[in-house]
């Protein structure tokens, strides 16, 4: 079977997915079912993912691990990943986790980043370095939703600037697919698209858990010192 077509029973055999990634609806296939799923992919796919996984999940990396380690792995993992057809799309998300990044850094004063300094990824490094006090370090026209995010970050609006990153992410997740291929990069796109629904739920019942906490606790009142202990 031909490389485009590898995997079209694999892909046959997953649900469809919402049409945006912000609906109510339940997620139609379950992690484990996913997972047992994608036991299907070749040895090298699989391990391909893997390595996808602990780019994209920084709780697989550690708090200790710095900028410049986590660089390294990824630069290990690229080889693999362009000649299995997906490295464009892990560099894509990367880059924009470098522009929120820098916005970040800006808002609290930081200074640009320094010549050689591991910062982050994609090749305007330096361009954004050059340009960091520029409104959208020069890239605006580029990434049309680098305003928007700013907006978010300097009103101290997470949910809206998550929301807004995400839906980039979908975006670009959206316009990969190619409907005539059954490959390891379709593959993939799938997991990706279904990890960003499944983010967006978790966000949101997150939370949902938070506000009710302020509610029980706008409740007790005085009262909520006696149940401080229990929830530590």
């Amino acid at each position: 079977m031909s490389k485009r077509h590898q995997y079209v029973d694999l892909l046959a055999s997953l649900p469809a997915l919402p049409a945006t990634p912000f609906g109510r609806e339940p997620l139609p296939i379950s992690a484990i079912r996913l997972e047992h799923r994608l036991e299907a992919l070749s040895a090298v796919h699989r391990d391909s993912l893997r390595r996808l996984e602990t780019l994209l999940d920084w709780q697989h990396l550690g708090l200790d691990v710095s900028t410049d380690a986590y660089l390294q792995r990824y630069r290990q993992a690229a080889p693999q990943l362009a000649e299995h057809g997906v490295n464009d799309l892990v560099e894509t998300m990367l880059e924009r986790h470098t522009l929120v990044t820098a916005l970040r850094r800006r808002r609290l004063d930081e200074p640009a980043p320094g010549l050689g300094e591991a910062w982050g990824f994609g090749p305007r490094l330096a361009h954004i370095s050059a340009h960091w006090q520029a409104s959208l370090f020069g890239v605006g026209a580029v990434f049309p939703w680098l305003s928007e995010a700013r907006d978010h970050l300097e009103h101290d609006r997470p949910r809206e600037l998550e929301r807004l990153l995400l839906e980039e992410s979908w975006r670009l997740l959206t316009r990969a697919r190619r409907h005539d291929r059954f490959d390891f990069r379709e593959v993939v796109i799938y997991w990706l698209r279904w990890r960003l629904i499944a983010a967006w739920q978790r966000y949101n019942a997150e939370a949902a858990e938070r506000r009710l906490q302020a509610d029980i606790e706008r409740g007790l009142g005085d009262y909520g010192a006696l149940f401080a202990g229990e929830r530590e």
